[in-house]
């Protein structure tokens, strides 16, 4: 066992007795690389902060619970790539941090992205589009494909505003189910 992993493990077992200069100590030692580490995936100061905030106060409310198997570096880097799919998740549920995420992240996750993996992606989500009901399939081409506005579809299938809202949400609830596993595989394979 290296001093420093020792070291760790000490500090550790402090803080699992709830003691707050020794979380402070793993708090002022971990800080930095796993900000640096969340800031490379989110590209968004604010959103790493919280990332690495939100590991570190879970870090400390379950510290009694929290049983580390491999060295606490790897332990806290692991949280945080989980941190970082939830938020994620909650920020997609919002269109405009949608919009923000799309700009900041997609690029470089893209050009992060094995061009072999991409490709096999794609695929997937080509089967998965393909596998929607046929009205459903329709109005998610015309959106995705054609770049055609919600007016614009209502008017070329003769369908009411509504009903294509309703299909594109149907088809993203759909495709969101069925796509989660092979995204969430494609980041982890990327960056472990």
């Amino acid at each position: 066992m290296t001093v420093h992993s020792q070291h760790d493990t000490e500090l550790w077992q402090l803080v699992r007795q709830g003691d707050g200069p020794a979380f402070k100590l793993l708090f002022d030692q971990y800080w930095e690389k796993l900000y640096v580490y969340a800031y490379n995936r989110l590209k968004l100061e604010a959103d790493a902060q919280d990332v690495v905030q939100e590991v570190m106060i879970k870090l400390w409310l379950r510290r009694s619970t929290v049983v580390i198997q491999t060295t606490l570096a790897a332990y806290l880097h692991a949280a945080v790539q989980y941190e970082l799919l939830a938020h994620l998740s909650r920020a997609l549920k919002s269109t405009e941090r949608k919009a923000e995420l799309e700009r900041n992240i997609l690029p470089d996750l893209v050009s992060q992205t094995d061009p072999l993996l991409l490709k096999e992606l794609l695929v997937i989500v080509e089967t998965e589009v393909s596998r929607l009901p046929p009205k459903m399939q329709r109005v998610y081409r015309l959106t995705h494909e054609e770049n055609l506005s919600i007016k614009e579809i209502a008017g070329r299938l003769g369908l009411s505003e509504q009903t294509v809202r309703n299909q594109l949400n149907n088809s993203y609830q759909k495709l969101r189910v069925n796509l989660k596993n092979a995204v969430l595989a494609a980041i982890f394979l990327q960056h472990i």
